[in-house]
């Protein structure tokens, strides 16, 4: 009960509960956030729940949202009545009275505003609309780093996958030159070929070398989104069902666009930052208006002996005369507000489409191009398979050899980002319809399942 009270006077509007309990948003709600040292293998999800509750983005929106709240019951507080009390203690004379005398008072005074023509209420209805947006912003936050951290751990996989290819293409090389080099101590090749399996081979090398070094940088990154950039002592590892669902993309374009324009948290924190400045244009011309208020006042006067009680209880009617034109422009800068906050839901609005229009035609080149792609590898491995092998058998000429092994390592480079391509492209339209959930990454837990 104690704690309730304590909890209750802190927060005497209750507008801290409209808050998320974590910076991690609702979209998947967590009891704790684990933030020790990052090491050995983590998955997708870890990769995003870390990343949403260390990244310092989500604690500066979701700490955002908590400002907007206090900023609500403040507005709040403009509904009750201000209590104060007031006191002196002087030591006096004159030269009516040449005596010094002691002279002390207290006293007790209440002020509460009736009415100000629309003005406190509008400041509240800004103050809510704020939070709304806040709210909204933090949502959106939350999402954009969901696919941030989605990108970057793809990318990643991406990259450690092009070291394995890198180092196959590299072995190959390798036996490319061997091969070379036993013709030519047999007798059976030039010393060109020799020279030009080693450069070859060389080459390979150096981009192993660059694979690995971008490796290394994407690693980086990746643990930047997560919280800490200096975290390197970890692996990721695929999870082919993540972001391997299908999209339902049958339906228009259009349609995907307007269904977006009613799920992004984005535009509804534009609309909400429109309503806010809407409200302030009304508070701005209640300023120039009249206000009334009811005071009472009590009060103990002491002159030496002789002591006085006083009281008042009345109303107080606040007329602006001239205040220098500054409640003009101070309409005029309100007004200017509201029809900036309308530019800038219609931008939101226009990005929301273009958002989907780029990720919907995106996801079908992808798709695309994925369902391509293995065809492509199989021909130039078995290509560089056979002219390997011919030349091995003498047979065959080494530029064969090394323009299959050329293909066969960009076929390989085109696979992996056809692949990666195509799982970022679902997870952009996801994000752009606002979609993007935690189901992405892990199957729904049936009740009774663990």
């Amino acid at each position: 009960m104690m704690l309730s009270g304590a909890a209750s006077a802190a927060d005497p509007f209750e507008v801290f509960p409209r808050l998320l309990p974590s910076p991690a948003a609702d979209l998947r709600p967590a009891a704790a956030c684990d933030l020790g040292a990052l090491s050995g293998p983590i998955t997708l999800a870890h990769a995003v729940e870390r990343a949403l509750c260390a990244n310092p983005a989500t604690r500066s929106a979701w700490l955002t949202s908590r400002l907007r709240a206090a900023e609500l019951g403040q507005a709040d507080s403009a509904y009750l009545p201000e209590v104060s009390v007031n006191g002196s203690l002087a030591r006096e004379g004159d030269s009516v009275l040449p005596n010094d005398y002691t002279a002390w008072q207290i006293g007790i005074e209440a002020q509460y505003l009736l009415y100000d023509f629309g003005g406190r209420a509008a400041r509240r209805d800004a103050a809510e609309s704020l939070l709304a947006a806040a709210l909204a912003s933090h949502e959106a936050t939350v999402r954009v780093l969901y696919l941030q951290t989605v990108t970057a751990y793809f990318n990643l996989l991406t990259a450690q996958a092009a070291v394995t290819a890198a180092r196959e293409v590299e072995a190959s090389a390798f036996a490319a030159f061997k091969a070379a080099d036993a013709r030519v101590g047999a007798g059976t090749a030039i010393p060109v070929d020799r020279l030009q399996a080693k450069t070859q081979y060389t080459q390979r090398q150096i981009e192993r070398i660059r694979a690995e070094g971008t490796a290394a940088r994407l690693q980086g990154e990746l643990a930047a989104l997560m919280g800490d950039a200096s975290q390197n002592h970890f692996s990721v590892v695929d999870n082919e069902w993540a972001f391997s669902q299908s999209l339902d993309i049958n339906h228009a374009v259009d349609a995907l666009i307007e269904a977006a324009r009613s799920r992004r948290p984005e535009l509804r924190a534009a609309e909400a930052r429109l309503q806010a400045r809407a409200a302030g244009v009304q508070s701005a011309r209640s300023d120039g208006l009249p206000r009334l208020s009811a005071f009472v006042d009590a009060r103990r006067q002491e002159f030496d002996s002789l002591g006085v009680n006083s009281s008042s209880l009345g109303l107080s009617l606040t007329i602006p005369l001239f205040t220098g034109y500054r409640n003009t422009y101070q309409i005029a800068a309100a007004q200017t507000q509201a029809e900036l906050a309308a530019v800038d839901r219609d931008s939101v609005r226009n990005q929301v489409a273009l958002d989907v229009w780029q990720a919907y035609h995106r996801l079908q080149t992808e798709a695309a191009a994925d369902s391509r792609s293995v065809d492509l590898v199989a021909s130039a491995a078995a290509a560089e398979k056979l002219a390997l092998g011919r030349y091995q058998a003498g047979l065959g000429i080494l530029l064969d050899v090394l323009s299959a092994q050329a293909s066969l390592a960009q076929a390989r480079y085109t696979q992996l980002l056809t692949q990666l391509g195509l799982r970022v492209a679902r997870a952009e339209l996801a994000q752009a319809i606002g979609e993007l959930s935690w189901d992405w990454m892990e199957p729904v837990q049936r009740e009774g399942t663990k």
